[in-house]
């Protein structure tokens, strides 16, 4: 079911909503110094700001298709852009942390719908192929703008404006998108081909947020804190009931009947160690510029041009390459990369200057560019030909997973080893304070940037130098970390992955199934 509408209104409005929502992915990092000292929130709070919307994003991005097909996708895309671009303005108002984690959440949610939906439309709104692949390219183009603006974007509003105008500058796009949409976009569906699979859906979504929320706090309360236990055994047995639910459905969320297959296991296992590691680091190499270097949100935007830069590179050229050399030789190089910028990265220290930092950073964004499209074709390749949308969904949602428990481990061994060194730092310093008093001690200077409490006697600069030496040895635990992942999912695809020749043939397609499958794939 279709009806015709102006393809300029189409264009504006998808164009636009994968902009925001993509833009909304990056551009906080650069901002979470100032959020987090105007809030007064501590590391494992401040992660929320970032977790949450990736968290949302990856459990109902399997989804969001779906709705799609059943309601109809013009529908569905325009509530999230409108959900998305209200919760802009909740973030914005936010008078604390809570409440801007709420409105993380709600935008991730929004934006949930509006990334897997937007190619959905343009494959529908543009049936000639030629001039679908020229808008699905522009497409590429303005997602690609989105990652390099981010940081600049998101520096420069913070330096000039506060942190609240990053999100505030959602609200006019966004209502220029609707309207854009209301008038442009044409109302499609095919409910009789609607994956349904409510009960998958909330158990995914309780087993992911269980276990994020319990990693995210293990950096506060200690991995064995009953609390955290508690919340272990919640995923494990919602995880274990969500498999179950997946494996009787005639229409899941998640196909685990495709994770029989060796080589969509390993095309996944890379994709989820992708966004565990590179992605989840993303935020805390801004913490680093900001918080030990002192350098200003502005610059911090600057800085990372490099790395935005890069990605953008390697995105462009990722496609051109796994045409030509397959996607396994393209993944190991985009992975390798991603292992070389990480485990380099480990030279840092709260005074390295910035032609090494640059060059790790082009390094590790050049990784991560090329990493993507190959590995969502090799997800593809894993299985036959008709299953190919659901593959892709399915390896872009573990990438998401991936970067939502990244963020929270990482985050939390930081966290963690941070308080640890600082602990250590004052025990060799002379002071008189017992451990249980040098850990409380630890836990405020690491929480409070460098600012020691009075009884301590520490002047500031030496309070400054202890935060900045335990926050880099904290880091180097996370590089590490996140480095070995990367550097055996490597090792994985090149040892185990091998793309089949060709893929099993299919039955020919009706325009809005092939629709759906585009949209899916490229989401």
């Amino acid at each position: 079911m279709s009806t015709q509408r102006r393809p300029a209104g189409l264009i504006t409005a998808v164009f636009l909503g994968t902009f925001m929502a993509l833009l909304d992915m990056s551009v906080v990092n650069v901002a979470l110094p100032a959020m987090q000292s105007h809030l007064h929130a501590r590391i494992t709070d401040i992660q929320w700001v970032v977790d949450g919307y990736t968290l949302c994003l990856s459990a109902f991005m399997l989804t969001g298709g779906a709705l799609g097909d059943r309601f109809g996708r013009k529908k569905v895309f325009l509530a999230g852009l409108a959900l998305f671009t209200l919760s802009s303005v909740l973030c914005a108002a936010a008078p604390n942390t809570a409440t801007l984690v709420i409105g993380r959440l709600l935008q991730g949610t929004g934006a949930s719908t509006v990334t897997p939906g937007a190619l959905s439309l343009l494959a529908q709104g543009f049936p000639d192929q030629a001039k679908r692949a020229r808008m699905i390219g522009l497409w590429g183009a303005c997602s690609a703008l989105a990652v390099v603006l981010g940081p600049l974007l998101g520096g420069a509003l913070t330096d000039s404006v506060g942190w609240p105008a990053i999100f505030l500058i959602n609200v006019p796009l966004g209502l220029i998108a609707l309207t854009a949409g209301v008038k442009g976009i044409a109302e499609s569906a095919d409910p009789e081909h609607a994956a349904t699979d409510p009960v998958g859906q909330i158990l995914g979504i309780v087993w992911l947020a269980a276990l994020t929320y319990a990693v995210n706090e293990a950096g506060r309360d200690g991995w064995t804190a009953t609390q955290n236990l508690v919340l272990f055994a919640v995923a494990a047995v919602a995880f274990l009931a969500f498999v179950a639910v997946e494996r009787r459905v005639s229409r899941a969320m998640l196909p685990v009947s495709l994770f029989s297959n060796q080589r969509f296991v390993i095309t996944n296992i890379a994709s989820f160690m992708l966004g565990f590691g590179a992605y989840g680091t993303f935020y805390l190499l801004s913490l680093y510029l900001q918080q030990v270097q002192g350098t200003s949100a502005a610059m911090t935007g600057v800085k990372f041009l490099p790395y935005s830069a890069a990605i953008a590179i390697g995105s462009t050229q990722a496609g051109k390459l796994t045409a030509r050399f397959g996607p396994r030789g393209v993944m190991v190089a985009g992975y390798g990369l991603v292992s070389v910028g990480l485990l380099g990265l480990l030279t840092l220290t709260p005074s390295t200057g910035y032609g090494q930092v640059g060059v790790l950073f082009a390094v590790l964004g050049l990784g991560m560019g090329l990493g993507i499209a190959p590995t969502n074709a090799a997800a593809m390749a894993a299985v036959p030909r008709e299953r190919s949308g659901a593959a892709a969904s399915t390896v872009n949602a573990t990438r998401q997973v991936g970067t939502a428990l990244g963020i929270a481990v990482l985050g939390s061994l930081l966290n963690a080893r941070a308080e640890t060194s600082v602990a250590s730092n004052l025990a060799h310093s002379g002071s008189v304070l017992d451990p249980s008093e040098r850990s409380t001690a630890a836990h405020l200077i690491v929480t409070q940037h460098g600012v020691a409490p009075s009884h301590l006697g520490l002047n500031l600069r030496t309070a400054l130098r202890y935060f900045a030496s335990g926050f880099v040895d904290g880091l180097h635990t996370t590089l590490l970390v996140a480095g070995v992942a990367t550097a055996l999912a490597t090792v994985a695809v090149l040892l185990r992955l091998r793309t089949p020749q060709s893929a099993p043939a299919r039955e020919p397609q009706r325009p809005a199934e092939q629709a759906r499958e585009e949209g899916r794939t490229k989401a």
